[in-house]
């Protein structure tokens, strides 16, 4: 019989390290011990285990930092907590922290076999998987053919967002998904379905921002028929409809605390009720959420849950806004260039290229609605040029008028016209961080700034920012 997989069983007593390793040993499978846990995390990186089991209280390192230490150090492998202290609340915190699972001491050998396998089982679901996504990720510029937000890049910090999406995509853990509005987060999401298991099972992105309260619920979680006016049949949910694949749900942080409490009742149960309904279907469904904003922040403020935070926050990835991946901006320019070329001059045998000076402006602008942004300029680009080149004159305005407000007055300048260009400045970077911070929503950043709509709509037409967000 082949062996059934590799555990690392971390314990500072050698009679319970023992009895574990005679128990698993029969299944069989391969057994390391260590009574150190520093010992354990070296051991980790060497063997490479699918499955860790750790004593909670420990003398050096607790099982709470193990756990915390293991899923960096490899967020694929499985950690489950031995503790003769369990408590619901030990449970919890556990789980919130990325653990497979607990056992409770004293556990019979029943008990520890049956976890072993539950853990395995989830392992060997992704067999398969590597040979998959090794070549979705063979190189760092990846590009699809649908006309979605492409991720193309050489850049440092891109490289190590594709290899983190390499290595968690095989994984079933949730995946939360920090970056500004337009850096590509949704095409993080898709790439992670792409290279799972579950490729082949629906990805369905909710934005959930764009629906009230009602509206929102109902497409999460469906409804029974007549559950409230206008019910005339028994809807089935988002979630029920991406069952066996991945659901996206973007900019989670809007959600309100009524779907934010039902939302974490699904992670913990991995079951929906729809609204009006009674009975509970089961779920086996991948989540990856994505927000523009700090969600620890707004736990610390009271405005999300800190237990739905954790239950998301198991993997973390955060994008780079396009400004800090300054040696892929010509790349990206040209690669949009090129596909929208071919489409609105399908009849030209030749793709424009990007003259010195407008690829200087590409370069020195701050770009606050990041790569969706950049899309969309080059889209105009391609319309509008004529030849073979796109110079300068092909760009929006607000490149035109890049160089002079970069420009520092000259000796010549009075104080009058010096004291305008610093006001215009200050005003246009106040007026990005403010929309950058509601995502482009000009009511609430109005309200925030104290000024009513229509001064928010004058400025953004005055610094030529329409369509940026």
């Amino acid at each position: 019989m082949g062996l059934a997989g590799k555990i690392l069983i971390i314990d500072d007593e050698p009679e319970a390290l023992e009895n574990c390793r005679r128990i698993l040993s029969r299944v069989p499978y391969a057994c390391l011990l260590a009574s150190d846990p520093n010992d354990a995390l070296d051991m980790l990186e060497r063997e490479r285990p699918g499955l860790v089991l750790t004593d909670l209280r420990m003398p050096k390192l607790d099982g709470m930092e193990v756990l915390a230490a293991a899923k960096r150090k490899d967020p694929t492998v499985l950690v489950v907590l031995m503790t003769g202290h369990a408590t619901i609340g030990t449970a919890v915190t556990a789980m919130r922290h990325g653990a497979f699972d607990y056992l409770a001491k004293p556990f019979t050998s029943d008990e520890l076999v049956q976890v072993a396998r539950r853990a395995f089982d989830s392992l060997s679901t992704i067999v398969g998987v590597g040979s998959r996504r090794g070549a979705l990720m063979e190189r760092s510029s990846l590009r699809s053919s649908d006309d979605g937000v492409q991720l193309v890049g050489n850049s440092a910090s891109m490289n190590e967002v594709l290899a983190l999406v390499n290595k968690v995509a095989p994984a079933d853990s949730n995946v939360l998904v920090y970056g500004e509005s337009g850096t590509g987060k949704e095409m993080i999401a898709r790439l992670i379905h792409e290279a799972s298991y579950r490729v082949d099972r629906p990805f369905i992105p909710v934005d959930c921002v764009s629906l009230q309260d009602s509206l929102l619920e109902t497409e999460l979680f469906g409804h029974e028929k007549g559950a409230f006016t206008g019910a005339h049949a028994a809807k089935a949910g988002l979630f029920e409809a991406a069952d066996g694949g991945t659901i996206f749900l973007d900019e989670v942080s809007g959600m309100t605390a009524n779907l934010q409490a039902r939302l974490l009742r699904v992670l913990q149960e991995r079951h929906v009720r729809r609204v009006g309904g009674t009975q509970f279907t089961s779920l086996n469904v991948r989540i990856i959420a994505a927000s523009n904003q700090d969600l620890e922040a707004l736990c610390k403020r009271g405005m999300f849950r800190e237990d739905l935070y954790y239950r998301l926050n198991v993997i973390p990835i955060r994008l780079p806004p396009l400004r800090a991946r300054g040696e892929d901006i010509l790349l990206l320019a040209n690669e949009f260039l090129t596909r929208f070329a071919q489409r609105v001059r399908a009849e030209a045998n030749t793709v424009p290229t990007i003259d010195p000076s407008a690829a200087d402006l590409l370069m020195r602008y701050a770009w606050p609605g990041n790569v969706r942004e950049l899309q969309n300029v080059m889209e105009r680009a391609a319309v509008l040029v004529d030849g073979a080149i796109v110079t300068s004159a092909h760009l929006p305005e607000r490149f035109l008028a890049l160089t002079d407000r970069d420009a520092s007055p000259s000796e010549s300048s009075s104080y009058k016209q010096a004291k305008q260009q610093a006001v215009e400045s200050f005003e246009r970077n106040f007026l990005v961080d403010l929309l950058k911070r509601y995502d482009g929503h000009m009511g609430r950043a109005a309200r925030d700034a104290g000024v009513d709509r229509k001064t928010i709509e004058r400025m953004v037409k005055k610094h030529g920012l329409r369509g940026s967000f």
